[in-house]
């Protein structure tokens, strides 16, 4: 096992609903006491449904939000410390959803490269080295450096947001559905040079996606969140092949089969919308949409336990149930 690299303990945010963080004031619980750890070089896939809490937990991991407790710490440093807010801003880089929307729309790639640079005292001779050298590991042209973002297509796009992302060489990057927006074809090329940056320059990824198919390509270990909480966290081929946690099962469930033999395999189709994460919550976030729900799972809140090898799951009747299709 790798040395960690991140470690996130007991982390809580809570957004206050017009009173405030008061005493009995309503808030809502977008994190709830969420603890997990990402080591060094490898590739944590994160998914949910919408509204599971990823982005929230992505936010704070970037320092762009503040926690309402815990702490997170990226290779002994208190992500949210301050004084140290430059040498961590080295530390961490960031691809968004869009783009588009993550550039500037009246500056020029070679222009929107430069400028973080510029910003921690890198002159301008040294700037245009790293520039030309970044562009050429993510394949993407010199001519291309003097355009403005319109002028580009979606995939010459983000390749210009993954250069920018890793021209102070980070520790970490945090890709929030880096692909998603792109054509199939495109997606497919952005992550093989994802997965080829990673083995060159041993980076470290938290890949947070909708698609499974894509996060099962890409990732070491696998959490699944809900409700604000983790489900499910271990290596990825034990979560697809053996995976413990109802919610989880789900998902799995709602990937189209790409084998003909796998057509006619019962589907799990969830019913309802995720419950409310406003005020006090009692029992698994789960427990409302769970077709293997028992009245204990109503008032008491699964641990998360460790069920060996690394695999942690989020429910008190794991071992007991036989899930279809496996």
């Amino acid at each position: 096992m790798s040395e960690t690299l991140l470690c996130i303990e007991h982390l809580k945010k809570y957004f206050p609903l017009k009173s405030g963080l008061k005493k009995n004031a309503a808030f809502v619980r977008a994190v709830d006491d969420v603890t997990l750890d990402i080591h060094a070089g490898e590739t944590l896939g994160l998914v949910g449904e919408s509204g599971s809490g990823k982005t929230t937990l992505a936010k704070m991991i970037l320092g762009l939000m503040e926690p309402t407790e815990g702490t997170i710490t990226l290779d002994g440093m208190d992500i949210h410390d301050r004084g140290r807010r430059k040498e961590l801003s080295h530390c961490v880089g960031a691809v968004f959803q869009d783009p588009a929307s993550s550039l500037n729309p009246r500056a020029t790639v070679y222009r929107s490269l430069e400028r973080p640079l510029e910003l921690n005292g890198c002159s301008k001779g040294d700037a245009r080295d790293l520039i030309y050298e970044t562009a050429e590991k993510v394949n993407l042209g010199r001519e291309l450096l003097e355009r403005f973002p319109y002028e580009l297509s979606g995939g010459q796009q983000q390749r210009v947001s993954i250069a920018r992302a890793i021209l102070l060489k980070p520790k970490l990057l945090v890709l929030d559905e880096p692909t998603s927006a792109l054509d199939v074809s495109v997606q497919a090329q952005t992550l093989n040079e994802l997965l080829d940056l990673q083995q060159k320059f041993g980076l470290t990824y938290l890949f947070i996606t909708h698609n499974l198919s894509v996060v099962r390509y890409m990732s070491d270990r696998i959490c699944v969140m809900y409700g604000g909480k983790v489900m499910e966290l271990g290596e990825a081929e034990e979560i697809y092949g053996h995976y413990r946690h109802p919610y989880t099962l789900s998902l799995l469930s709602s990937v189209p089969p790409l084998h003909p033999s796998q057509r006619e395999r019962k589907k799990v189709l969830l019913t309802g919308d995720m419950p409310s994460l406003i005020g006090e919550l009692t029992g698994c976030r789960f427990a409302s949409r769970c077709p293997f729900a028992q009245e204990s799972c109503r008032t008491e809140e699964p641990p998360f336990r460790d069920l060996g090898e690394g695999h942690r799951v989020a429910c008190s009747l794991a071992e007991t149930l036989d899930f279809p299709n496996r």
